[in-house]
């Protein structure tokens, strides 16, 4: 990290003047303090400036995780050349402004994190703002889970804006990444929610309780298959229709033309 290479010159400086001043002369003592003010500086802004130089130079991903994309995605598949590219450097951008926190387990795999970033990234490779910064802690357990807010119901995903959380069980959001065509795809469902909550600016077009026939003919998936897939009641319409517009686009551009030109004006998508 550039930060910790830039933290040596005023480290080396201070320690050169506190021997010097401690075994030659106390007066040169002084010389310490701009260097100690300088190392502490550097130490403050760190984040700003590891994540300039992330931003110029992102990082490559992980063999693993190129590999995933290469095979388990057609929406990367499908990009252009350069929009491959914007998508890997989005993708490890996203996983250094993130925390992904284990829950049941020692560490969050590899391969779960590059899918849960892949799926932000998804949402927002046609926007300029793409981070979403209002949700920066991401909470992986290995199967469905409990949580305070729902705690007879074991369920595979979750928001708590409060805290600006997303919580995902890693089975259902590995089933819904790689076969999407037979499990919902819970990663890209919270990213829109999360994506409206960060845009409350925004004008979605209205998804009401009579959208469901319509959305089930898109994806086959109807309201009960995806309460049973969540685990909880009150799914969210919104976070429905904007996963099956990135996974199912031929058919809702012609069940939902309207609604497809509305999100397509949001989203501005790389289909």
């Amino acid at each position: 990290m550039l930060s910790k290479y830039l933290l040596i010159p005023f480290v080396l400086g201070a320690l050169v003047f506190f021997y010097i001043g401690w075994n030659v002369d106390s007066d040169y003592a002084i010389y310490m303090v701009p260097f100690v003010v300088g190392a502490a500086a550097v130490y403050m802004l760190s984040p700003q400036i590891d994540w300039w130089q992330y931003q110029r130079k992102p990082p490559e991903l992980d063999a693993r995780l190129r590999h995933i994309l290469n095979t388990q995605m057609p929406f990367y598949q499908n990009l252009s050349v350069e929009n491959k590219t914007k998508f890997r450097h989005r993708i490890a951008l996203y996983l250094e402004a993130n925390e992904f926190i284990p829950k049941g387990s020692e560490n969050v795999p590899v391969d779960v994190r590059g899918i849960v970033a892949a799926c932000a990234v998804q949402l927002t490779l046609g926007l300029k703002d793409y981070l979403m910064g209002k949700f920066e802690h991401i909470i992986v357990y290995p199967h469905p889970f409990p949580s305070p807010q729902h705690t007879e119901r074991w369920h595979a995903c979750e928001l708590f804006e409060e805290d600006g959380v997303i919580m995902f069980s890693s089975e259902q959001l590995m089933a819904g990444f790689v076969k999407p065509a037979r499990y919902f795809n819970i990663g890209l469902y919270e990213y829109a929610r999360v994506f409206q909550r960060c845009n409350p600016q925004i004008a979605f077009p209205v998804f009401d309780e009579y959208i469901w026939d319509k959305l089930e003919r898109i994806s086959g998936f109807s309201l009960e298959n995806i309460e049973k897939w969540i685990g909880l009641p009150a799914i969210d319409p919104l976070g429905v229709a904007v996963s099956h517009f990135f996974i199912f686009p031929e058919k809702f551009k012609d069940i939902l033309p309207g609604e497809f030109a509305a999100l397509s004006k949001i989203f501005n998508p790389c289909f």
